[in-house]
């Protein structure tokens, strides 16, 4: 071969060589492109967002359990953190939970390694508590067997929220995580929604990938395992999408962001009973009345429940939190008279809420053979000041008592287990009509909360106003219910057999102040109103509170029917009282045991520490930072951070809206937006009422105080 053809094969070589990459490069550009748009094509077709939240940091660090023992101590002490009420909270079955990974901080995150699991640390951030469970499910997180998912068209076990959930506390302080048993929940529930829902997406992202689908791949063999194919795979990745959909169609309305340890209770009740379980959108309200979530420790024996003491009856109170949180019930009635009536058949299992209940409350505290040394609450204890804590200076502690009993003792009654506050003045039995009429009275007596009106505390109005206000729609249902309200004796409106010899059985609203008009105005509602079964019926603008009451009661009667419960065990379950139900009584004042661990203070949460409860107005922050779980021990409440102390020191912001409801990673809330005002309960010079409850405090008269409440 000449030189001159080896050259020329060599420079054409080159040129093939040159060429071939240059097709490699326009081929990985191509498939780049295609991707991309493949990418984008997918995300705009699966419409839900799929960049999750910015949470806080999460450290590990050693756990104390303040107060693990409520009654039933013959159980394990975890048993309450996952014992089922029948829910499917989280609309996936469990298997999808177990074998779904975090979501990455983008979608295009997923086109490259692995993630770690979503039930884990990732779960903790949110404010979740960690526990023991064999799955490594939160505190609060439990499985419901047998549970129908419209997205995957068939029965599956699903994961939902137990008592525990929202009733759990955390505090951190010195390095040492603290768990209160009973105590208020830090979890933000939109946060949860929102990871939940960029997870989900990121995973059906990577199913319509045809090389980039390793996230996909993960899920399908984690859930399928020895089953997974071709044709398994596929109907997994079609179950994804159809359900993500449905999640995506269903998207709350939020008027007012809940955030961090805050929650619209009420709202969400109403919204899941009577719009998604009776297919009624029309009976959808937004989310606009966020509250803190209640201790519930001594709660089992008050006369009245809920922040609006809008609810008497235990089981009532809990089976409608079930179902709040989504436990299935059947609304429909059955159109073939020949077949047996199953409307209002639920999965709840009223049996574990009733044994729940007994955790909580213990026996009966004037039973003299269960309390041979007085009486005394046997179940759920108040959390006690732990001893890693920092000191209670006894010496201010004893002069903060003086001041308890001179502002705080007229509200929220004696101190509890205290002489006085066992007597007959504070504890009465219920007295109340009964569904033939006739005046009767509970067999036990319970603790007779005051109940302060609205105009008086002027606490923020939004909650108190949910079920005075709220409507729906109950065509349909089929509800002719017997329940329990307060009737006017004098308005006529409801013809009640007995009612003239039931006045004055009800002392309703406590009234601050002494001036003769609110003395007068008290007077009218104490002889006008007492406690009366009436016939709840179907509306189109059926009252809330009532409808509530009537659907609920129907659900756990079917219960009783299908379980065969006796009548007289029926209200053993049922706590010994009618269901019985108010709107617009006002705020109750609690007894304060272990009101030290239940930050932030007012019932929406609005406040962050008891040092800012107990100042004035303007001495309050304007903007409260929530998500940091750090106790500050002289303020009772919740470590402000950096984002709260540069906010509250800008002039610039004029409306609440211009405020970003997440920063850094905390929830910053602001407390000029409606449901989320920090006015009332307030210690200033002037006059008792329109939110003052005493006079301006020192100093050294808020810490002696918050010194006591240490104690209680």
């Amino acid at each position: 071969m000449s030189a001159w053809t080896g050259d020329k094969q060599s420079r054409l070589l080159r040129v093939l060589k040159s060429k071939l990459l240059w097709l490699i490069v326009l081929i990985a550009v191509v498939a780049v492109v295609y991707v991309v748009i493949k990418i984008q094509n997918t995300i705009a077709e699966i419409k839900h967002e799929l960049t999750p939240p910015v949470l806080p940091t999460y450290t590990q660090m050693p756990i104390e359990y303040v107060n693990p023992h409520g009654w039933g101590k013959d159980k394990d002490t975890q048993w309450i953190y996952h014992e089922s009420q029948g829910t499917a909270t989280l609309p996936i079955p469990y298997q999808w939970l177990l074998a779904l990974e975090e979501p990455r901080p983008t979608p295009w995150h997923i086109l490259f390694g692995s993630g770690n699991k979503f039930v884990g640390e990732y779960l903790l951030r949110i404010g979740f508590i960690e526990s023991d469970s064999p799955d490594g499910l939160p505190i609060g997180i439990a499985k419901t067997e047998s549970i129908y998912f419209p997205g995957i068209d068939r029965n599956a076990t699903a994961a939902g929220f137990t008592c525990a959930a929202c009733h759990t506390g955390q505090m951190v302080q010195g390095g040492t995580r603290y768990v209160i048993d009973g105590g208020p929940a830090m979890t933000d529930l939109g946060l949860l929604t929102a990871s939940l829902g960029a997870a989900l997406g990121q995973t059906a992202l990577s199913s319509h990938l045809p090389i980039f689908n390793s996230r996909f791949e993960r899920f399908a063999k984690n859930i399928l395992g020895s089953n997974y194919s071709v044709v398994t795979r596929n109907k997994l990745k079609d179950e994804l999408t159809a359900t993500l959909k449905l999640l995506g169609s269903s998207q709350d309305v939020i008027n007012v962001t809940e955030g961090f340890t805050c929650l619209d209770a009420l709202n969400r009740i109403g919204n899941q009973v009577f719009d998604r379980d009776i297919n009624k959108p029309g009976n959808y309200a937004p989310i606009d009345a966020p509250v803190n979530y209640p201790h519930i420790w001594t709660t089992s024996w008050f006369d009245w429940v809920q922040y609006d003491a809008s609810i008497m009856q235990p089981l009532i109170r809990n089976s409608g939190e079930a179902l709040g949180v989504a436990a299935y019930v059947n609304a429909e009635t059955n159109k073939d008279e020949n077949q047996a009536n199953t409307q209002y058949s639920s999965s709840i299992p009223v049996r574990n809420l009733h044994e729940i209940e007994y955790w909580m409350s213990g026996d009966y505290p004037f039973d003299e053979q269960k309390h041979k040394g007085g009486p005394a609450f046997n179940g759920l204890p108040a959390p006690k000041w732990p001893a890693s804590f920092p000191k209670i200076d006894q010496v201010k502690a004893s002069q903060g008592k003086a001041l308890y009993n001179q502002y705080c003792q007229g509200c929220h009654l004696p101190v509890v287990g205290s002489p006085e506050f066992w007597s007959d003045k504070y504890w009465k039995e219920i007295v109340y009509s009964d569904k033939s009429g006739d005046l009767v009275s509970t067999a036990e007596k319970y603790l007779a909360l005051k109940v302060i009106s609205q105009q008086d505390i002027n606490t923020d109005p939004a909650q108190g106003d949910v079920l005075v206000n709220r409507t729906v729609d109950t065509i349909g249902l089929g509800l002719n219910t017997d329940i329990c309200t307060l009737v006017s004796v004098s308005a006529g409106t409801i013809d009640q057999p007995g009612k003239e010899n039931a006045q004055a059985s009800y002392d309703s609203v406590t009234y601050l102040g002494t001036d003769d008009e609110k003395k007068a105005e008290k007077s009218a509602v104490e002889s006008e109103a007492y406690l009366a079964h009436v016939t709840m019926k179907d509306s189109a603008t059926a009252s809330y509170a009532l409808a509530l009451g009537a659907f609920v009661q129907e659900t756990n009667d079917q219960w009783f029917k299908q379980n065969y419960i006796t009548e007289e065990h029926q209200k053993v379950m049922e706590g010994g009282r009618p269901n019985c139900l108010q709107a617009g009584a006002g705020y109750k004042a609690r007894p304060l045991n272990g009101i030290w661990a239940t930050a932030p203070s007012l019932h929406n949460g609005s406040v962050a520490s008891v040092y800012d409860l107990l100042s004035t107005q303007n001495q309050r922050p304007t903007f409260v930072e929530l998500g940091n779980l750090t106790f500050d021990t002289e303020k009772l409440g919740i470590v402000q951070g950096n984002v709260a102390a540069k906010l509250n020191h800008r002039k610039d912001l004029a409306h609440y809206k211009l405020t970003d409801d997440y920063q850094e990673g905390r929830f910053i809330l602001d407390t000029r937006e409606p449901g989320n005002f920090n006015t009332g309960h307030i210690f200033d010079d002037q006059p008792i009422g329109n939110g003052v409850i005493g006079p301006r405090l020192t100093e050294d008269e808020k810490r002696a105080l918050i010194e006591y409440l240490k104690t209680l």
